[in-house]
């Protein structure tokens, strides 16, 4: 994105959305936290359901918004999200593809979870906004949980393949694991900097403490 005012609208709105809901943040709120005037706001968007479209397309297609932008943004419809969610599944497909044409394992655990990391940080603020605010879009919701279901199991998969070749621990309820790993990367990618905005971690920064932690408590070789 090259127009930094729509990128600082991007990071707060999207912030704001996730930590107070849709319905609970205000065009103002966005407005302070973006350090512009309301007017400017209005200005760029023609209201705050532009704003959330806004922030959901930039995030699943962030090149669209990196040429001219015809201002005031008007709210997307849903047939035009849905074509780019629906993308993210390929993208999550092979992140998660961790075995050879024999089966075999070419991806490591730790570069698994590094992948992850960087799968959540470039979609969260679209993920996490269609999860938060589902009442939005409806149509994105549909659209998302079944994938998320998806994503739960192929990790779960990859996990019990990571255990049965030594890569990591033998450990049951491999469901809960799967979710405590989860949380812990979409935490260090999105969330520990929405929830402590003051105290940015750098990407690179948190993306190495994340699979620090999660190599200590799951590598068998982890010192």
């Amino acid at each position: 994105m090259n127009n930094p005012r729509l990128e600082k609208i991007y990071q707060e709105a999207g912030r704001l959305f996730l930590t107070k809901g849709y319905v609970n943040t205000k065009m103002a709120e966005i407005a302070k936290a973006s350090g512009i005037a309301v007017g400017t706001m209005y200005s760029a968007f023609t209201g705050k359901d532009a704003v959330f479209s806004f922030v959901l397309h930039a995030t699943l297609e962030p090149e669209y918004f990196s040429g001219d932008v015809t201002l005031p943004l008007k709210p997307a419809v849903a047939s035009e999200l849905i074509p780019l969610l629906k993308k993210l599944d390929k993208t999550l497909n092979s992140v998660m593809d961790i075995t050879d044409d024999r089966g075999g394992i070419c991806k490591s655990f730790p570069n698994l979870a590094g992948d992850l990391f960087d799968f959540f940080a470039d979609y969260l603020f679209a993920t996490d906004n269609i999860k938060k605010n589902a009442e939005i879009y409806p149509e994105l919701r549909a659209v998302y949980f079944p994938s998320e279901r998806i994503y739960f199991q192929k990790l779960n998969s990859c996990l019990k393949q990571y255990m049965e070749t030594g890569q990591i621990r033998n450990f049951e309820h491999i469901m809960s694991h799967a979710s405590y790993l989860t949380d812990t990367m979409t935490w260090w990618a999105l969330n520990a900097n929405i929830q402590n905005p003051q105290d940015m971690v750098p990407r690179d920064t948190a993306k190495k403490i994340c699979i620090d932690i999660i190599r200590r408590a799951y590598q068998i070789d982890a010192n």
